[in-house]
């Protein structure tokens, strides 16, 4: 007589067979986490918010967005280079943190090299700012005051190892000034400290400072972008003044983490590149300031490794 096999055995044979048969879910299967690491309010988190109505659809899943500042972008990115790398975890990180960090004295547990970049969507530059009551008119007066007045002046920025501290450095330096750094946790703190009289001047992101210097509530007096702004038309830049202006500009992108699997990561390519090639996403960028800014992975990758390159010879420098 033939042997039956136990009901619960034959119930595993089956499952089995199931299981080995199933299709392997579509990437992504569920919503995606994306680590800001920075307070909400600025370029960071404004940029990434811009984008990802049009990047959530284009997935076909929702993209949670979780703020986690400190340390200028450290703790977030950490975060993000130890996750687990399935494709489930990004980040929407900035030049910054992969290039100035490593000259600003702080501990930085990563490098480029344990992320796999998804490719640049946005970027921002920085303004030298005053309170519209004070008496510098122009960045001459500014540098002349201070000149005469040493130590008298403090100056706001995004924060240590940020692009508006090392460009403020930039000026000090080469224009050998003595101004107090007073660095915040990030653009919309610093741009309220200029305009609450708690320091005299900042240097501050534009997409943070757009809305108030359209209010007068800002006088600026030099911006870092690499030709004059439309908005400002009378506003000098920071290469017109005579000073070098590379990696002095935010460049904001995603990043997976290292060995995240390469179809997922092909996905979000792919998904990023669609959504930059949308005429209501640029709109959306440029109405607060930012500018849309697309670059693929290898491109994203090169401007880094030039980047830091350029801000260690520039550390040097300034240290001399």
């Amino acid at each position: 007589m033939r042997e039956l096999l136990p009901p619960l055995c034959g119930v595993a044979v089956l499952a089995a067979l199931f299981v080995q048969e199933a299709p392997a879910q579509t990437y992504p299967s569920h919503p995606i986490q994306v680590i800001v690491p920075a307070t909400p309010g600025g370029p960071a988190d404004t940029a990434i918010r811009i984008i990802e109505p049009e990047l959530s659809s284009v997935l076909g899943t929702p993209l949670v967005l979780v703020n986690r500042p400190g340390a200028s972008g450290i703790v977030g990115m950490s975060s993000v280079a130890t996750a687990a790398p399935n494709g489930y975890t990004i980040g929407a990180g900035v030049n910054s943190i992969f290039t100035i960090v490593h000259i600003s004295g702080s501990t930085v547990p990563f490098t480029i090299d344990d992320f796999l970049p998804i490719g640049n969507y946005a970027s921002d530059v920085s303004i030298l700012a005053v309170h519209p009551d004070a008496p510098w008119r122009n960045f001459e007066e500014l540098i002349d005051y201070a000149r005469n007045n040493p130590g008298k002046l403090s100056y706001a920025s995004a924060g240590v190892g940020t692009v508006s501290s090392l460009s403020m450095q930039s000026i000090i330096s080469a224009s050998r000034l003595e101004i107090t750094a007073v660095p915040f946790a990030g653009g919309a703190q610093a741009t309220m400290a200029v305009i609450g009289h708690h320091v005299d001047l900042g240097m501050l992101p534009y997409s943070t400072a757009a809305q108030m210097l359209r209010e007068g509530k800002l006088r600026p007096l030099l911006t870092t972008a690499p030709a004059r702004l439309a908005p400002l038309p009378d506003t000098p830049t920071l290469s017109e003044k005579g000073f070098p202006t590379k990696g002095f500009n935010l460049v904001l992108g995603l990043y997976a983490p290292q060995h995240s699997p390469q179809d997922s990561i092909n996905v979000l390519i792919a998904a990023l590149r669609q959504t930059m090639n949308a005429p209501s996403v640029a709109a959306k960028l440029e109405s607060v300031g930012l500018f849309a800014h697309y670059e693929d992975p290898k491109t994203a990758r090169a401007r880094l490794d030039e980047e830091l390159r350029d801000i260690v010879t520039l550390d040097r420098q300034l240290k001399q």
